[in-house]
């Protein structure tokens, strides 16, 4: 703590320049009020809105990768915030102010005083000696890194949180979730599962070798580059997490192997599928969401069973032909990306039980939908639509928040539908079909045209009831 204090103090000799950092209250009594500071440096959310955009992205990546950055910096000043003392309260709000060219004005800490759980707490939970640690690492962040440059042209601000010390782990029946407890461990034979994440690790640990049985091992939201090749060694290795690692995907060369069945490889920086993976047939489950992936033609040809794929985030407007390789896929999971239309090869996924395509710019659905025998949930909120196709047999049907003028008749005829959301759309009049649908169990239709009419008031608050007094939930 000594060494951190003196970088401290030779930071503050050596930067000069506006001040940056402030603690929330400081911030909002001596530079500007909260209401100012939303007006002046809108989340990247609330400026994509003001500007009227159809489409709602997910700026995940981007912040966690800030959150890294951030992090990566202090420890390249010998700075790790897991070393600080643990306290209950042991994260950091924190919101960043930025110019449009990617600039950092302010860095803003802490919390206001007041009260949590019946608990009173102050700004934040660092000692007097932390904190000045870590204005100092935050000042310097600030004058020293350039966050990415504005899409729409405006200030804009970025909110997250850092956490302050290392909660103590023990022993659990869950497995192991220490480097000292595995050191330490004299039975690795009978280990199956090493919880290794958020340690802050620089290093692929060698210690997890010396688990022959092991089928369970998270390594995710450390600071691991390289994957030894050796990892397919542990042979009974079943599910891998690497989530939150900038993984250097050069040496990502881990052996094709039979028995991985689920790897997590979301928030690693990824841009395309590597070999390693692609090659890996036997894989059951895939996350590779929140990464910018650029897709070569042929990624999923050998993926044949691939039971779940997590492409959630990953900033795409196009999917390779090869999904439709995935004829063992069950869940498919499509948020937030920047798909206008459904390519035709995912209808060929006849064993898909679970289609997620919300939060994309599609205008319509394709008529192969309705050869989708075994579909029965489809999450297709936040686009463009207004129409639907003949659908399969549903029983979790989610179209709120699109463009519907007029209620799509094809809902009627979904038999087996149990839950349906059409919330936030255009539709003006009361579909009191409703109350024939005899498996219906949830109704979500709040936000149409028809609620903002007074003359509906006594049709609507009929239907209510009819479907209440079937027991069917309305909201």
């Amino acid at each position: 703590m000594k060494k951190l204090l003196f970088l401290f103090v030779f930071a503050s000799f050596c930067s000069f320049g506006q001040q940056k950092v402030f603690q929330k209250e400081q911030f909002e009594s001596q530079v500007m009020n909260a209401e100012r500071l939303q007006e002046s440096y809108p989340l990247l959310s609330v400026i994509q809105s003001k500007n009227g955009k159809d489409e709602i992205k997910n700026y995940d990546i981007e912040t966690k990768k800030v959150i890294y950055d951030y992090l990566q910096f202090a420890r390249s000043q010998s700075v790790k915030f897991d070393k600080f003392e643990f306290r209950p309260f042991r994260f950091i709000p924190v919101q960043i102010l930025v110019q449009p060219n990617g600039t950092i004005d302010y860095f803003v800490y802490g919390y206001n005083r007041g009260m949590y759980k019946g608990i009173k707490f102050t700004n934040d939970s660092m000692s007097v000696e932390e904190q000045k640690i870590f204005i100092a690492i935050s000042e310097d962040f600030c004058k020293n890194h350039q966050l990415p440059v504005s899409e729409f042209n405006e200030k804009y601000s970025i909110y997250f949180s850092i956490n302050l010390g290392k909660e103590p782990r023990k022993l659990s029946k869950k497995g192991i979730s220490t480097i000292e407890l595995a050191e330490k461990c004299t039975q690795p034979d009978t280990v199956k599962s090493l919880m290794l994440n958020k340690l802050a690790l620089e290093q692929f640990p060698e210690v997890v070798f010396k688990f022959k049985n092991l089928e369970k091992l998270d390594l995710s939201d450390n600071f691991i580059k390289n994957v030894p090749k050796k990892l397919s060694e542990l042979k009974k290795l079943r599910f891998l997490s690497l989530s939150g690692n900038q993984i250097n995907y050069s040496s990502f060369k881990f052996k094709r192997n039979k028995h991985l069945k689920d790897l997590n490889l979301q928030y690693t920086g990824m841009t395309k599928i590597p070999k390693s993976v692609r090659r890996n047939s036997n894989l059951e489950i895939l996350f590779l969401g929140n990464n910018p992936i650029k897709f070569a033609k042929n990624d999923f040809k050998k993926m044949t069973n691939l039971k779940a794929l997590n492409l959630y985030n990953i900033k795409t407007a196009t999917l390779p032909k090869s999904i439709a390789k995935l004829q063992n896929l069950e869940e498919l999971d499509l948020y937030y990306n920047n798909l206008q239309f459904l390519p035709a090869e995912i209808c060929q996924l006849k064993n898909l039980k679970t289609l997620a395509i919300a939060n994309n710019q599609l205008w319509n659905l394709p008529e192969e939908i309705s050869k989708m025998p075994n579909l029965q949930t489809l999450y297709a909120h936040h686009n463009r639509l207004n129409s639907l196709p003949d659908l399969p047999n549903l029983k979790l049907l989610d179209v709120g928040y699109n463009l519907f003028k007029i209620f799509p008749q094809q809902i009627y005829k979904l038999a087996d539908l149990e839950e349906f959301d059409i919330t936030n759309n255009k539709i003006e009049e009361i579909p009191a079909e409703l109350l024939s649908m005899k498996k219906l169990q949830k109704v979500f239709i709040r936000g149409n045209e028809f609620y903002q009419k007074d003359e509906k008031t006594e049709e609507i608050a009929k239907l209510v009831a009819g479907l209440e007094q079937k027991q069917i939930m309305v909201r």
